[in-house]
């Protein structure tokens, strides 16, 4: 909060009271009152209709007629400074509010202020309590009420000013804390008087990073109504009057903020694009047309794999019972020590796509979408959150971005395939394990605190809590990392051997969490190198290890397994089974760790593909992919052993045409620790 006398105040109560018994007189009418009851603006006090901009709604079930919705973003009621009634007696300011979210930091319900030297803004500060920030002989001052209000609930709030006694606060009726003063209000009136929106933008509070602050606009987020503005301070008798002249007939109409459900709808395997809804609001933000978003779905398990705006497009795998899994993209920062060598120019703090608020750089596209395979690609810019580079070449216009290419199976497994570009092109891997929390929910609610499972190829597996604060992550060896989250199927990460996992261990705040707990992603809009979540009232996120593989790919899904029984998987792509090819049409190029696949070309003319996978114990073969170069339009048949496999669950093919010719590409759901022999060909019935 930008203040430079902060105080929450339960004193000077008898004083106050004693006053106001000597002041009382009879209720006088207002000079500014908002009603909203005929869906416009208008003062019903002085008949003026003040302006209104930015997305706004007047909603039907206010606490008495219409009120008004703020969008959280860029709503704003205006009166114009010639306009505003002069309050030279003191003033008492009163509102009906209904808090969506708390505000990112001080936000005004009503405000004619002037920097921190001139005016009064009274509103809400970033956890919940209201409160009356007034400039007294130009310095900035707050009194701030002591109790909070409480989420989608309807509540009367005032402030009384009197130049002889100081602040009073009323939270539905009763005195909600109190500020003597003893010298006087310097007004603004040359200011005009907004109302739900700053005058000026601002920095969020509860910053990780002091140093790195980015300014920026919002609103308030929820519903007004009956503003009242009186050009004198009202006694007690007449705040509770107030508040007891209103009885609100139902509960604020606003709607949990939940993550968008992307369990409904189709049922096969494939990459959809769609439009995923979140709240009405935060949709309306957004400058992008048709279906920017991709959802790919498994049709034999109740899983989700979700590239969403929300995210900034960061791949989200989501579990039966709706709990999200995130991952963080390339990263790389300024810190204090390169800024001061800057001089303070250029980008401050974190630089990755969690920066990137609007998706300005951060887009994804669907490069295949067939039964056997889905390929995504996801293209993102590293920049802070005023979006510039760490580091940017004038001459070629070459800053960081990453390429990330995931490569999507059927039995709900995916590589990830990473490209940086510094701005040369670097092969490398940064993972930081991340959950999420939707609005609601803490971190607990969502995660055991038991949260992190490791196995290794030995078949050795260990189980890691939090409630005793960071553990120290000691199995040797680790290439399978399970989270714990609160539903069926968990998610896990495949590495290679000598890969290290580490616990993410900083920033975490005992009194609120046993995690890391932040809310400036995803969701969020406002600019920030990184805030601390202080309620569940917004989308939140909370890391839970490091994982740093110097190059290649990893493995990433979800199971309902152990992490021991993913050892086949891990040791199929760690240690592939060797391919033999079996006449000269065609020939191999080995396994791919980056697409999970085996890749041949057709050398010669001949349609039948004859190869062996020489499946061990330690090079097990586990639901194995083929990239057929060139194989053309035709479909095709495979045998396992001699047996005819017929299309459909077990195998799966699809097609890649490109410049060149068309692929097959083929997915065979089965697992062996024994030789397989496979054949593909042109099928004897077509279809």
């Amino acid at each position: 909060m930008n203040t430079r006398k902060s105080v929450l105040c339960g004193c000077c109560g008898l004083l106050f009271m004693l006053a106001a018994g000597l002041r009382a007189s009879a209720a006088d009418s207002p000079v500014a009152s908002w009603k909203f009851d005929d869906r416009s603006a208008l003062d019903t006090a002085s008949g003026m209709t003040d302006g209104l901009e930015g997305n706004f709604k007047f909603m039907p079930d206010g606490v008495r007629g219409s009120c008004l919705r703020f969008d959280g973003f860029t709503t704003l009621l205006t009166r114009k400074a010639d306009k505003v009634p002069d309050l030279p007696r003191g003033f008492t300011l009163q509102a009906w509010v209904a808090v969506a979210a708390y505000p990112w930091n001080w936000t005004p319900l009503m405000a004619q202020r002037d920097g921190d030297t001139r005016g009064y803004s009274f509103g809400l500060d970033s956890t919940g309590h209201f409160g009356l920030q007034l400039a007294v002989d130009y310095r900035w001052t707050s009194c701030l009420s002591t109790p909070v209000l409480s989420l989608t609930t309807w509540h009367h709030v005032a402030a009384v000013y009197d130049p002889a006694f100081g602040v009073r606060l009323f939270l539905d009726g009763q005195a909600a804390g109190a500020l003597a003063l003893l010298k006087p209000l310097s007004f603004a009136k040359d200011v005009n008087l907004n109302i739900g929106r700053n005058h000026d933008k601002m920095v969020p509070a509860n910053l990780v990073r002091e140093w790195a602050k980015f300014p920026s606009w919002w609103a308030l987020d929820g519903l007004l109504d009956e503003l009242t503005i009186h050009d004198r301070a009202l006694p007690e008798a007449e705040i509770q009057a107030a508040w007891a002249s209103v009885k609100p007939a139902a509960a604020p109409d606003i709607p949990p903020r939940r993550f968008p459900n992307v369990a409904k709808g189709a049922k096969s395997f494939g990459a959809y694009p769609t439009r995923l809804e979140y709240y009405e609001q935060w949709d309306a933000l957004w400058q992008m047309a048709g279906e920017p978003d991709i959802v790919v779905k498994f049709d034999e398990l109740p899983f989700q794999m979700v590239f969403w705006r929300g995210t900034r497009y960061s791949p989200c795998w989501v579990s039966e019972n709706g709990k999200w899994m995130a991952d963080q993209s390339l990263e790389s920062g300024v810190w204090p020590e390169e800024l001061k060598r800057r001089g303070g120019q250029g980008a401050v703090g974190c630089c990755e796509h969690m920066s990137d608020t609007q998706c300005r750089f951060s887009h994804v596209r669907i490069i295949e979408n067939t039964d056997a395979r889905v390929v995504v690609h996801w293209r993102y810019a590293l920049v802070d959150a005023a979006l510039r580079f760490e580091k940017y070449d004038e001459v070629t216009g070459q800053g960081q971005y990453g390429d990330e290419y995931y490569y999507i199976y059927p039995d709900g497994i995916a590589t990830r395939d990473v490209t940086g570009w510094w701005p040369e092109p670097v092969h490398r891997v940064d993972q930081e394990t991340i959950f999420l929390s939707e609005a609601g929910t803490r971190p607990e609610d969502n995660c055991e605190l038991a949260a992190l499972s490791l196995a290794n190829l030995k078949g050795e597996a260990k189980t890691y809590s939090w409630e005793a604060g960071y553990p120290t992550l000691d199995l040797k060896e680790p290439v399978i990392q399970m989270v714990n989250l609160k539903s069926r199927f968990k998610p896990i990460l495949i590495v290679k051997p000598g890969t290290k996992i580490a616990t993410f261990n900083c920033e975490v705040r005992k009194e609120f969490s046993h995690f890391p707990w932040w809310n400036h992603w995803p969701v969020a809009r406002v600019a920030s190198d990184g805030r601390y979540a202080m309620a569940p009232d917004q989308p939140a996120h909370s890391s839970l290890s490091w994982v740093t593989q110097p190059a290649d790919a990893f493995l990433y899904g979800m199971t309902d397994q152990a992490p021991t029984a993913m050892l086949p998987l891990a040791k199929a792509w760690i240690h592939p089974a060797p391919i033999k090819t079996h006449g000269s049409t065609f020939s191999s190029a080995g396994f791919n760790q980056d697409q999970r696949a085996y890749l041949l070309k057709r050398a010669r003319s001949g349609d039948l593909l004859d190869i062996e996978l020489a499946g061990t114990a330690d090079s097990p073969v586990c639901n194995p992919a083929f990239v057929i170069e060139g194989w053309g339009e035709h479909g095709a048949s495979l045998t396992l052993d001699g047996t005819d496999i017929p299309r459909g669950a077990n195998f799966r093919y699809g097609h890649r045409r490109t410049l060149t010719g068309t692929d097959l590409i083929v997915w065979l759901k089965t697992t062996s620790t024994q030789p397989l022999r496979i054949t593909v060909s042109q099928p004897r019935n077509p279809r």
